[in-house]
């Protein structure tokens, strides 16, 4: 069987309060130096023009016209029990980012769910919640034909935050797509963690000094080996795209690393390192 060509990669577009850029500009960007898509934000009042620049509308026909794709993260900061400070559940911030996903065609959406408040009493109620909000959120993406997944934390969040976690709660859910950070993973937890490639439905790539993990570096700043653990996925049975998501912690740089010269640099090291893995063409989402 003939190798795969590189990994399908896209960009996490620079839609934050503090760092933010029209979406017809990082369009053109992503198209121009050759990412295959963008990652949107899922907001907790559902994306719309403020957030992108644009109607909806204008934001689709942009994003087929230039040959992209688009996933969506919700990344929501759980209180206790579950909720969102506002008082949603995930689901009701997956519905109400509905009309977003379905305008633009998305077709993978996953949460990212993480305690909102420090200290062990921000964890109560959180592992308790997990498989009734699961049910809903699967049954809703089903229902509206999105893939749901969910991305796992970095060690010592103490939710969600390592391989046997994931596991269990990939267990209840067939349907349900684990988001994989090459950047969230302890060296201890790669093994774990590479057992549940067929599950991945989403990289995210960018990179750390391990053994400290969560740095969101750009490509060769740090110490992981791309091209090896690649291809260690693509072997245990990964057919996703990645998206490249550097520049996000203040102990790195913050913001400022995510630069149109870091995120072509770091765009180059996954096509130098990620052909080579005998498998199938990936499918589901394409890019």
């Amino acid at each position: 069987m003939p190798p795969l060509p590189p990994l399908r990669l896209g960009m996490n577009a620079r839609l934050f309060p503090n760092n933010w850029r029209p979406l017809a500009q990082e369009i053109e960007f992503a198209s121009r130096v050759g990412f295959h898509g963008l990652q949107l934000p899922g907001p907790p009042g559902g994306l719309d023009e403020e957030r992108l620049g644009a109607p909806l509308g204008e934001v689709a026909r942009r994003m087929r016209h230039a040959g992209l794709e688009a996933v969506m993260e919700i990344a929501l900061p759980l209180q206790p029990g579950g909720r969102t400070p506002a008082g949603q559940t995930p689901t009701d911030v997956l519905e109400a980012n509905l009309p977003a996903l379905l305008e633009l065609g998305i077709t993978h959406v996953h949460w990212h769910l993480f305690p909102g408040m420090a200290g062990p009493e921000g964890l109560q109620g959180l592992e308790a919640m997990l498989p009734g909000a699961f049910d809903l959120g699967t049954a809703l993406a089903r229902r509206h034909g999105l893939t749901l997944g969910f991305e796992h934390n970095a060690p010592g969040v103490g939710f969600l935050d390592g391989p046997e976690a994931c596991r269990a709660l990939l267990d209840l859910f067939p349907d349900l797509g684990l988001v994989f950070d090459l950047n969230h993973a302890a060296p201890d937890q790669l093994g774990g963690y590479l057992a549940l490639a067929p599950r991945m439905t989403l990289l995210h790539v960018s990179d750390t000094p391990l053994p400290e993990v969560n740095w969101h570096l750009p490509l060769g700043w740090g110490s992981l080996d791309f091209g090896g653990l690649l291809g260690r996925l693509r072997r245990g049975g990964f057919r996703g795209p990645g998206v490249l998501e550097i520049g996000g912690q203040p102990w790195s740089g913050g913001y400022g690393q995510d630069t149109d010269e870091a995120l072509s640099a770091s765009l180059e090291v996954i096509r130098r390192v990620s052909v080579g893995s005998e498998a199938p063409q990936p499918t589901t989402p394409s890019f």
